[in-house]
């Protein structure tokens, strides 16, 4: 029997329909770069307006611990540093570049090349052992990666792990279990040993003695291509888990994989964990053995759409969403991210980001009428986290906020589980959030 979190959880349909075939979605000839694409502090810009810039070159550096710095996707000219709209309506301070002809034929040339020549399967083990924790690390660090699962904790913060914290297992999330979503799936068939090596890496910088790598039981191409570059290998495993939303969240695959609960208010580390992606593990090989950036990410275009677009793209940062290939069907909804713990895209002509993992277009349901609340207990027994999701929310709703927060609204993991769910119809997630900003 497959492991799996024990409390709570939901099973919607997957709708894992895209390509997992790898494709480059060309550069943009025009890139927007938000200086704030992580959790922590926004990156300080040390370019100006006028100033020329290579791809792959850095344009923000961090401006404190838990921040991370940016690089420039394209090459050109900065055109700007100036607000521009993310994806759901927030106004951000981004740097601006625009490419002539000539930069981006080059650039796309070299680009090209770049992933023509990478080998996919194997795994050369002999990188991270020649290379010390340190060494690892400031490449993360130099590299701006962020953990690239949805959350973008700054990965040099996450990887710098004391002695005394004692680690025990690092965890790598394969869960993809948001529903649509298959960048990450994709990229485990297509460079299962480059994911490898990064777990190594990884696992040298944090200085943990073994790794796990966790994946869902309806990923079995992923499975195959991950076992097969992991053979002979000691320090990293795969473990095969039990299909359940939502498994990809850090607490509910902590204990899937080790059996331990995190206490409220607790990270892993509490547990003798680190949580990381698997995309992270692919950004931090890239890093260390081309020295890349993370200047570009895998991006899942999928959704109600012809199967033709249902695709898997390698995108630049700062692509505009609006340049991905995707026809928008009338009264459609867009969406960044997953439809469970996604946001609506309400404009595309705002960028991708380092957390942009899918745009998902879906047909507008016709609108249910919200009912009160029926005291079933549904939305109780989807928590994965053990909350009272109507409680929480009629205390968001109420403008309860200390109440809220006496309730433990801070460990809601916004997954979604309790509105869908609900048979009443009723927007409890909307409140929750509201409620968790508050309580604060």
């Amino acid at each position: 029997m497959r492991n799996t979190f024990k409390i709570g959880g939901i099973h919607p349909s997957a709708n894992k329909t895209a390509s997992r075939r790898l494709e480059l979605l060309p550069l943009p000839k025009k890139a927007y770069l938000p200086l704030s694409q992580h959790i922590g502090a926004p990156a300080t810009p040390i370019v100006a307006k006028g100033d020329k810039v290579v791809r792959g070159q850095l344009i923000a550096e961090n401006s404190s611990f838990v921040s991370a710095g940016l690089h420039a996707p394209i090459s050109g000219t900065v055109s700007g540093i100036e607000n521009v709209v993310l994806p759901w309506g927030k106004p951000s301070k981004a740097i601006v570049i625009t490419a002539s002809d000539d930069e981006h034929s080059a650039d796309t040339e070299a680009r090209e090349a770049y992933w023509r020549d990478m080998i996919p399967s194997v795994c050369d083990r002999t990188l991270s052992e020649r290379l010390s924790g340190d060494d690892i690390r400031s490449a993360i660090l130099r590299a701006g990666i962020v953990g690239l699962g949805g959350a973008t904790f700054p990965s040099h913060v996450k990887l710098a792990v004391k002695p005394e914290q004692k680690a025990e297992v690092l965890i790598i999330n394969g869960c993809e279990c948001e529903p649509y979503l298959m960048c990450d799936d994709a990229l485990m068939c297509t460079y299962p040993g480059r994911i490898a090596e990064g777990v190594e890496l990884m696992l040298k910088a944090a200085g943990i003695p073994k790794a796990v790598i966790a994946m869902e039981d309806n990923k079995p191409e992923a499975a195959a291509a991950i076992g097969e570059a992991l053979k002979g290998n000691t320090s990293v495993s795969l473990r095969i888990l039990k299909t359940k939303y939502p498994q990809g969240g850090e607490k509910q695959l902590v204990e899937a994989v080790t059996g331990r609960r995190i206490p409220s208010g607790k990270l892993p580390l509490s547990v003798g964990a680190v949580v990381n992606n698997v995309a992270t593990a692919f950004a931090v090989w890239q890093a260390v053995a081309t020295s890349q950036p993370l200047i570009e990410r895998v991006v899942t275009v999928t959704g109600d759409i012809p199967e033709t677009q249902r695709k898997n793209y390698v995108v630049a940062l700062g692509t505009p969403l609006a340049e991905l290939p995707f026809t928008l069907p009338a009264e459609a909804l867009a969406i960044a991210g997953g439809p469970m713990m996604g946001r609506s895209a309400v404009r595309l002509d705002a960028p991708v980001m380092k957390g942009t993992s899918g745009l998902t277009i879906l047909s507008r349901p016709s609108k249910r009428k919200v009912e009160a609340c029926m005291r079933c207990g549904a939305c109780v027994d989807a928590c994965p986290m053990g909350l009272e999701p109507y409680l929480l929310s009629t205390y968001g709703r109420l403008r309860m906020w200390s109440e809220a927060a006496g309730a433990d609204v801070l460990d809601c993991l916004e997954c979604g589980a309790c509105s869908y769910s609900c048979p009443a119809s009723r927007p409890l997630l909307d409140y929750i959030r509201v409620a968790k900003q508050r309580a604060k």
